[in-house]
């Protein structure tokens, strides 16, 4: 049996666009890559200008960091910051406005690094904050990087997931119209969405059986079609279908009393219904530290949750929290891709074969208990056999034995009978001295110790049934029965229960994860 392949991630080729040139954008990317022990996880490659890179060097204070000029990925320092020029060495630096020209670079440069991306030369793309207004044109003909990414990676559909440690929140619609959300909701796109939803969840974030809370549209999720028909008609439909399907799913909740409960820290993913529904409450949870990240693409990109900043842009005031974390998660999504890859095709294998393969390194002690129970199960076949020849020598035996060892067996047999009724006298003359009332006390004690005894050993003890008992390896539980008392059996008997909950989200199995949990090493960097 094949095992599976273990990749030694140590570093991958972080693809960085600069963005608007007049924005936070250089000031947020200087400042993530200002403590050099971040190279320790990236080689980063800024795609954009070395001249503009200087010049924010020296508006943010950070002339420490290095900047290496290259022409392709290939020739990029490990330990460094890598630029690779992409706009035209004369454009202009106006700072905290969009122009014609910040919207080009922005342009240029982010098909640069597209390209490098389709011929595998960067492993993850972090796309830095653009404007819209700069970039919509004729050349440019999409409304941000997200339908832009699509097109070039043949995407049908996509999804813009925010993330910020265990909060998911996507969006059905998202850059259009609040008087076009309405119409354009369909059962088909509420159910697509779910489906790139529970696909990223499980390929990108590690969850094998992931919850997904949809939302209503309207006040109150509609009041049952009192307010808006929506959930009725559209959403219902759509959480029913996605039920059949096999998703875990269930809504549509009212958007305010789901996140003002705190109900949406139960579920590994919510689909709002259009962009503020859910990025207003996202910003606010994740107080400005979230990521942006583009599910169903082929490829890995992200992005900080915050726009261009422009009335901030050359005060060195910009925040890098939410850019250092979209670079970060760039890293954990393009590992566990590659971990999802390998462990994909176990599916078709049974379980006993999926140990094998998720523990290499302990195939060989369940190899060897495979071949014990193989064993066991010759034995057992023999046994019989075994079994009637020895009765057959033991019958000969006590044939042809003297009759001397005869008595002398039946004396060894009487000899503990004899001890045990000499005993037995010596207990009832104590008990004689004894007064009465203290006789009776031991007597019931007695005849308690073996009410216990015939309850223990008729009960079925199941280990980790009661809530407050932690499960224990079998050796624990042998040297546990030993040492337990008499009043510890009576409280846990006593006290034995199980919970037997009826809330909705009962219906569905705990959260699983497929692999080890991914510390965050760079905690004390940010």
């Amino acid at each position: 049996m094949e095992e599976v392949t273990q990749h030694k991630i140590t570093k991958i080729k972080l693809g960085i666009t600069h963005g608007d040139i007049n924005s936070i954008s250089y000031e947020i990317i200087l400042k993530a890559f200002k403590d050099p022990r971040i190279f320790e996880f990236f080689t980063p490659i800024l795609y954009g200008s070395p001249k503009i890179a200087a010049y924010y060097k020296k508006v943010a204070k950070l002339t420490q960091i290095q900047l290496n000029h290259i022409k392709t990925p290939e020739q990029a320092d490990p330990k460094t910051l890598n630029v690779i020029n992409c706009i035209d060495a004369k454009a202009r630096v106006e700072i905290g406005q969009p122009t014609e020209i910040s919207g080009k670079a922005a342009i240029d440069a982010l098909k640069a690094a597209v390209q490098d991306l389709k011929q595998g030369k960067i492993d993850a793309l972090v796309t830095a904050p653009i404007s819209k207004a700069a970039v919509y044109g004729e050349n440019f003909n999409f409304k941000g990087h997200t339908w832009y990414l699509a097109k070039e990676f043949g995407a049908q559909d996509v999804l813009m997931l925010m993330v910020h440690d265990d909060l998911r929140i996507a969006v059905v619609t998202d850059h259009i119209p609040i008087k076009e959300v309405s119409s354009t909701l369909t059962e088909e796109l509420i159910l697509d969405k779910i489906r790139i939803m529970e696909q990223s969840l499980k390929t990108d974030f590690r969850i094998e059986k992931p919850l997904i809370a949809v939302l209503g549209l309207n006040p109150h999720a509609g009041d049952y079609g009192i307010i808006g028909d929506e959930e009725e008609k559209i959403i219902k439909p759509a959480i029913e279908k996605a039920k059949e399907q096999g998703y875990n799913v269930i809504g549509p909740y009212p958007a305010d009393g789901f996140f003002a409960s705190g109900n949406y820290k139960n579920f590994d993913g919510i689909l709002a219904m259009y962009h503020d529904q859910g990025l207003i409450p996202f910003k606010i949870l994740s107080k400005g530290q979230g990521v942006n990240y583009t599910a169903g693409l082929p490829v890995i990109r992200t992005s900080p949750d915050h726009g261009t900043a422009y009335d901030i842009a050359g005060l060195n005031q910009a925040d890098p929290t939410s850019f250092s974390n979209a670079i970060f998660l760039a890293r954990d999504i393009y590992k566990n891709r590659q971990l999802f890859a390998d462990i994909k095709p176990l599916e078709k294998q049974n379980m006993e074969d999926l140990m094998y393969t998720l523990m290499p390194a302990k195939s060989s002690d369940l190899q060897e208990i495979e071949n014990l129970q193989k064993e066991d199960a010759q034995d057992n076949i023999q046994k019989p056999e075994q079994q009637k020849k020895q009765e057959k020598t033991t019958q000969t035996q006590t044939k042809q034995a003297p009759t001397e060892n005869t008595e002398q067996t039946q004396q060894k047999q009487e000899e503990p009978i004899k001890e045990q009724q000499e005993k037995e006298e010596q207990t009832e003359s104590k008990k004689a001295q004894v007064p009465q009332h203290e006789a009776q006390t031991e007597i019931e004690e007695v005849e308690i110790e073996e009410i216990d005894i015939e309850q223990e050993d008729t009960q079925d003890i199941l280990l980790g049934d009661h809530p407050d008992v932690e499960l224990e390896t079998v050796d624990e539980i042998e040297e546990n029965e030993i040492e337990e008392d008499e009043h510890e059996q009576k409280q846990h008997n006593a006290h034995h229960h199980k919970h037997n909950g009826n809330n909705e989200l009962n219906k569905f199995k705990p959260k699983k994860k497929l692999f080890i949990p991914h510390h965050n090493e760079y905690k004390e960097m940010t």
